[in-house]
């Protein structure tokens, strides 16, 4: 089984005192996306080299990357004091430099994979709520858009490759290189990474290198990353390379189709978003590939309902972050759900939810119509998921329950 350890507070009598003391750094980070809708994503533009001129100096300052680094380190550390570190039994208290890359640890990786408006962005940013994390949104938007669909797709081992050496923090070569160029461009999915985002305004000379992101990335004990509507199966060689933890986040379909009818985009011949029947049969293949998954790693998957999720966001939070090896329900973790689980506030894309009447909404912004015009072509991906048909326009207007309990055999 395992066990938590405290490792980097032995300068005090304990735990309670340590954490009395110390300093813990505060992100004001603004979890709510400003824009309405998503941003469209381009085509690639052509690669604009990014600088490291002046021997990775600032233009205006003698800073180095080197100083950067050094700064980052100590705020890491800061923040890490009195952090509980997993281990096994038997096994010796763990410290910091156990965890990063830069002094020949290995991180905590922790994934979690969704089809689009799963509830996969507060699922993400509950574990970027976890100190020391650094953390990776959609790192795939570099496909601009054009669906993966299988094992198969010839695009499939690229993306794989391309998700691997974020977790390895390799950052070099030209497709890195072009990564980083399309996040300049389109800063909203970096702008989640909030413990290194404020150093694109400190440090804009430097942040958008590979060297840079190499650098910093490795300082960070723990990896977090949230991908989306891309096909489950393909990760299977992630499990089987990397020390990594999965997590695959699946929505009843009719909560999923209803959340993202507000999304232009998703309507915009996309019809692994939009379209009940594809969507449906892609979440049949996924079942298939976590079935697979859970008996091939039973340790390191799991698969977890967007709704169960909801209804007990602090039981099932200590569960998922156990999975993960990570503390059950740090202080920071708690002031995530507290502030996350209570109320709706923002748009379409923000994370703060009432949780218990989110799952739902489906049943009352639907007509019975459009409810029944999707559950007749997703019987097999209900019936597999444990999701429950409603039969009739009057089911609806009674206590009707759509989540039946369900485990993978």
């Amino acid at each position: 089984m395992l066990a938590l350890s405290v490792s980097d507070c032995d300068h005090v009598q304990n735990v309670k005192a340590c954490k009395a003391s110390s300093n813990y750094i505060k992100n004001n980070v603004d979890f709510n996306r400003s824009n309405s809708e998503p941003i469209e994503l381009m085509e690639p533009i052509e690669l604009i080299e990014a600088t490291e001129t002046s021997s990775e100096r600032s233009e205006t300052s003698a800073t180095t990357i080197e100083d950067v680094v050094v700064n980052e380190r100590l705020r890491i550390r800061e923040e890490m004091k009195c952090f509980e570190y997993p281990r096994w039994p038997n096994q010796s208290v763990r410290h910091l430099e156990d965890f990063t890359l830069e002094t020949g640890g290995i991180p905590i990786r922790s994934i979690v994979i969704a089809k689009s408006r799963s509830g996969s962005t507060f699922f993400g940013d509950l574990l970027n709520s976890v100190p020391g994390t650094f953390y990776t949104y959609e790192p795939l938007f570099i496909l601009h858009g054009k669906p993966i669909l299988n094992e198969n797709d010839p695009k499939a081992p690229m993306a794989v490759s391309h998700v691997k050496k974020i977790l390895q923090c390799d950052f070099s070569g030209r497709d890195m290189k072009i990564y980083l160029n399309d996040g300049k461009r389109l800063p909203f999915f970096f702008k989640h990474n909030t413990r290194i985002w404020r150093l694109s305004e400190e440090y804009p000379q430097f942040f958008w290198t590979p060297s840079f992101q190499t650098s910093i990335c490795r300082l960070f004990p723990m990896q977090s990353m949230k991908i989306v509507q891309l096909p489950l199966s393909i990760f299977g060689k992630l499990l089987d390379d990397l020390n990594v933890r999965i997590v695959f986040l699946i929505r009843d379909p009719r909560g999923m189709l209803n959340s993202r009818k507000p999304l232009k985009w998703c309507h915009d011949g996309f019809p692994h978003c939009s379209d009940p029947s594809t969507v449906c049969q892609d979440i049949v293949a996924d079942y298939y590939a976590a079935e697979l998954f859970r008996n091939k790693y039973p340790d390191r998957f799991r698969v977890v309902r967007y709704e169960d999720l909801c209804l007990n966001p602090y039981e099932m939070s200590m569960e998922i972050l156990h999975f993960y090896g990570l503390p059950s329900m740090h202080s920071k973790v708690q002031e995530f759900l507290e502030s996350h689980t209570k109320i709706d506030m923002g748009d379409a894309y923000s994370t703060h939810r009432n949780t218990k009447s989110t799952p739902y909404h489906w049943i009352t912004d639907l007509s019975y119509e459009e409810i029944d015009a999707i559950q007749s072509v997703c019987t097999d991906a209900m019936a597999l998921w444990g999701y429950q048909m409603a039969t009739n326009v009057s089911i609806l207007s009674g206590n009707f329950d759509p989540v039946l309990p369900f485990s993978l055999p």
